[in-house]
């Protein structure tokens, strides 16, 4: 998937009925209730928590895409930026309930502080499941494995692992994410944070955060990224692992890949939809517009992923719980 591609989805929750159908059956997470029930699902980020540093140009980070050079003359300083009120976002994040999920970049104590605040308005792990990508474990386990645990310790409901070349991959993942008492090795620590979000007792919170459907109670899961020449080659295996939860083909980073080779990265993503029709597995991929929406459904994706927050991927997920059956 691109680089920022999952990394810049706006805000979401569960519709009603999931939630209601969720609860009716001890499922805590909607995500997991409404893949089970086979219905489409659609992820959107949060509204920014933290201001981004100023760049040329007054826009943030820099000026925009293909902008020319600054000006050897000073510019006039940019204006200056609202304070974020915490408490605001979270109510505007509690008031949209049209996506199922929150795909967010960071884990830090801005973050926890934006967890809390959204209890507060009314919101939790059940209404606001949150999940982001851990990196490429084969690249670097150790770090990998340290965002595992800073993630699930937050309160995140999944991992989405990058760039996945081998099933082995996918196994030491679901070892990072059960706890050392069970087999595995995530701490049996610092579980405070993600306990509250869930609106448990750690205790509680122990029992459930598991790997589904590994284990058919467990309210964590696994998406796996690919976006490679070996990940494709290998795509079979890995889809078709009882552990993997969903697959998302990673459009982006396949287009550098097959940089010369534009009908090898068409075919690539084909093979992925492949696989995943084979195993019955949701297949994800970033949806932009209405349109895509529909030719995106028809061609069998059914995890829709917004890389911005705005009123077209708005009226893309209205698109998309239509023709999914979801009101």
């Amino acid at each position: 998937m691109h680089r920022i591609a999952l990394a810049t989805l706006a805000t979401a929750l569960v519709a009603a009925p999931a939630a209601a159908h969720a609860q009716a059956n001890d499922r805590m997470n909607p995500i997991i209730a409404l893949q089970e029930k086979g219905l489409p699902i659609f992820g959107i980020s949060h509204p920014a928590i933290m201001r981004r540093p100023m760049g040329r140009g007054g826009m943030p980070g820099g000026g925009p895409p293909g902008a020319p050079p600054a000006s050897a003359t000073p510019a006039a300083p940019p204006a200056a930026q609202p304070e974020i009120v915490l408490a605001d976002v979270a109510k505007e994040t509690v008031g949209f309930t049209r996506a199922d999920y929150i795909y967010t970049s960071g884990t830090s104590d801005t973050f926890l502080k934006y967890l809390q605040e959204i209890t507060k308005a009314g919101g939790s792990m059940r209404t606001h499941p949150f999940t982001a990508k851990i990196g490429i474990w084969h690249a670097n386990p150790e770090q990998v494995n340290t965002n595992i645990i800073r993630q699930l310790n937050a309160g995140h409901v999944s991992v989405s692992m990058e760039a996945v070349e081998t099933v082995q991959e996918v196994h030491d993942v679901v070892k990072a994410m059960r706890f050392a008492s069970k087999g595995g090795t995530r701490p049996d620590t610092g579980l405070a944070a993600a306990a509250a979000y869930w609106g448990l007792s750690v205790d509680k919170y122990k029992e459930k955060a598991d790997v589904w459907p590994l284990n058919p109670r467990g309210e964590l899961f696994i998406g796996v990224i690919i976006e490679s020449k070996e990940g494709i080659k290998n795509v079979r295996e890995i889809v078709k692992d009882p552990a993997v939860a969903q697959v998302f083909a990673g459009y982006g980073t396949l287009g550098g890949v097959f940089r010369d080779d534009p009908a090898g990265r068409e075919q690539a993503v084909a093979t992925i939809l492949a696989a995943c029709k084979e195993f019955k597995k949701p297949c994800g991929f970033p949806t932009f517009t209405p349109a895509e929406m529909e030719q995106r459904t028809k061609d069998g994706w059914s995890v829709h992923i917004f890389q911005r927050r705005d009123t077209t991927a708005y009226q893309a997920i209205e698109v998309g719980r239509k023709l999914g059956g979801r009101k």
